[in-house]
């Protein structure tokens, strides 16, 4: 009994990971009301009652529509091209082709061909295929049958486009960014796309992915093993910082913060209110954003006279911090003691932030993570592998594995 509930498990289980309830209560919601929107959609449509009946593969369209989103089987084109090239073909192999057990095969054979070839594959564009040949094999006019494909469509893509993109972390359609704003402040990628485009050949295959998220989902995984494998947290940084980490506050002028960064030699400074608590972030960015060297100016008499004291009761420039800095509400990164310094270097390495502020358990700040700290806690943890590696007389690259 044992083995064939093995073998049941094995072979008809499927190994999807399961939605996240959180998820869960996002698709159906969505496929609620996006359904509910669907038929007002149609029920307004100027068009006669035949025309706006609900057609029953928009239920299987619905489910992925609402259910996954981000599936390249849920784009616009997928649908719309789906549902649109499938109908009509199926009504044709009804009305043209002898009747017979063998006319649905040849329509459904011919959609699949047919939208792989236009790249709009859509499974329930095969129901919409063998629909339409029922109804033309039952004498149905195809004007009539066409129209009720069309405003189905029509409404389906009206309900998606505004129920999903009022979910929160929902965005629909899923388009892929220009190639330009692909390489803004990204780490090179791990794998190129012409690997992908390899591998996926030698699959030969339809994966439900697009090739995007396969590089994203790789590079994910990557950084969570790193993180894994190298659980250095970012209190184990602060710890061994031999310089504190001072902090300005709303109301210091950018004077005395300028000169403190001087001082300090460092490029940014956490923002904090009278309890310690960071409210932003003020870096050498924030400067240079303020000054607009001119002809009859040198960048060094911009830097002066941002930093000079206004005289006047009002002023057109930065007087204090607080009018300079970057909000924490506006994406700020700030690390707890237990995270992990995986999340720093991340954000230092994607150019978001040059230095991460590090927070206790009230919320009170208690250190500063910047480039420093991370490269020498490379460089300390490449000397221990050398120095294990030595101990244990095993080539350097093997260490790592002994090395967690």
């Amino acid at each position: 009994m044992t083995g064939l509930t093995e073998l049941l498990r094995r072979h008809l289980v499927s190994d999807a990971p399961p939605l996240s309830p959180a998820e869960r209560w996002r698709s159906t919601l969505a496929g609620l009301f996006g359904l509910l929107l669907f038929e007002g959609v149609l029920f307004v449509l100027p068009l006669g009652t035949e025309e706006k009946r609900i057609l029953a593969p928009l239920g299987a369209t619905s489910v992925i529509l609402f259910a996954l989103p981000h599936s390249p089987l849920a784009q616009p084109w997928s649908v719309i091209g789906g549902l649109l090239i499938s109908a009509p073909l199926g009504y044709a192999c009804g009305y043209w082709l002898p009747s017979g057990p063998w006319v649905m095969a040849v329509a459904l054979a011919a959609s699949i061909w047919l939208t792989a070839w236009a790249r709009c594959i859509h499974p329930p564009a095969g129901a919409m295929a063998l629909t339409m040949t029922m109804a033309a094999a039952q004498g149905a006019a195809i004007e009539p049958a066409l129209m009720a494909t069309a405003a189905n469509t029509i409404a389906i893509m009206v309900a998606v486009m505004v129920v999903n993109n009022l979910i929160p972390g929902r965005h629909y359609p899923q388009g892929t960014p220009p190639a330009a704003q692909q390489r803004m402040h990204r780490a090179p990628p791990v794998i190129a796309h012409r690997d992908l485009e390899a591998a996926l050949g030698e699959i030969d295959g339809f994966l439900d992915v697009r090739d995007d998220d396969l590089v994203d989902l790789y590079e994910r995984t990557l950084r969570h093993a790193f993180m894994r494998v190298h659980q250095m947290r970012c209190s184990d940084l602060i710890e061994r910082s031999d310089r504190a980490a001072p902090a300005l506050e709303f109301a210091t002028p950018l004077a005395d913060a300028w000169q403190l960064m001087r001082t300090l030699r460092v490029d940014t400074l956490p923002v904090v209110d009278r309890s310690r608590r960071v409210i932003g972030l003020l870096s050498l960015e924030d400067f240079l954003r303020e000054v607009s060297p001119d002809a009859n100016r040198t960048m060094g008499d911009a830097v002066r006279h941002l930093l000079a004291r206004s005289q006047q009761m009002h002023s057109d420039k930065a007087e204090v911090v607080g009018q300079m800095m970057r909000d924490v509400r506006d994406g700020v990164l700030v690390l707890r003691q237990h995270d992990g310094v995986g999340k720093a270097a991340e954000a230092m390495a994607a150019g978001r932030q040059t230095a991460v502020p590090v927070i206790n358990g009230a919320d009170r700040l208690v250190g500063l993570l910047d480039r420093t700290d991370l490269v020498a806690a490379l460089y300390h943890r490449m000397a221990l592998v050398d120095a294990r590696s030595e101990a244990l007389n095993v080539e350097p690259d093997a260490a790592p594995a002994q090395a967690g």
